[in-house]
């Protein structure tokens, strides 16, 4: 690995950690958008979950990365990357799978959630090299019926439906599973 490319990955936790800092007082203590709801499984608990669930994996993924240089300096430096590595892709597709979760971001005011969900779902099991059309299938479809299931039945968040035809699909899919 050069030491470039250890900079980068240890600047992005940092930058998570330096966002979720940003975001704790703008977003988690504004008591007009949170405290409406004072419930900690409600949408008011949701945001604050998520920057602290964020900041926590971004601290361990820092501390990984340091103690990992740390282990590397003490064995002499860092290794070359050979060319099986360098072929692979590895970059592209994760350059490619953050493009997609920002697509995944811009569909669901349009597709709704449901849909936009189970189409994101396939498309990263496509991204992970899973071949099974039944495997794409199941996990695309349980996954977003257990993320309905928590998100709508469980925390009475009022998740984007979509625009129509869709937004009637999505609320024919919440009576079918009764979840409302």
């Amino acid at each position: 690995m050069t030491a470039k490319s250890r900079y980068v990955r240890i600047f992005l936790p940092v930058l998570v950690l330096m966002t979720c800092a940003f975001l704790w007082p703008n977003i988690a203590r504004n008591p007009a958008a949170l405290d409406a709801v004072p419930n900690a499984v409600g949408p008011g608990g949701w945001p604050r979950a998520m920057l602290v669930g964020l900041a926590l994996f971004a601290a361990l993924t820092l501390i990984a990365e340091l103690i990992e240089w740390r282990q590397v300096v003490r064995r002499g430096g860092d290794r070359e990357i050979d060319a099986v590595t360098e072929k692979n892709g590895s970059t592209w597709l994760a350059i490619a799978g953050v493009g997609v979760i920002i697509l995944y971001g811009i569909a669901i005011p349009y597709l709704g959630f449901a849909f936009a969900t189970a189409l994101f779902i396939a498309v990263w099991c496509l991204m992970g090299r899973i071949k099974s059309w039944l495997t794409i299938a199941l996990v695309s479809v349980l996954g977003t019926v257990v993320l309905l299931y928590m998100f709508v039945a469980l925390a009475k968040m009022p998740l984007n439906r979509g625009v129509e035809p869709l937004g009637s699909a999505t609320i024919q899919l919440y009576r079918l599973l009764r979840i409302y």
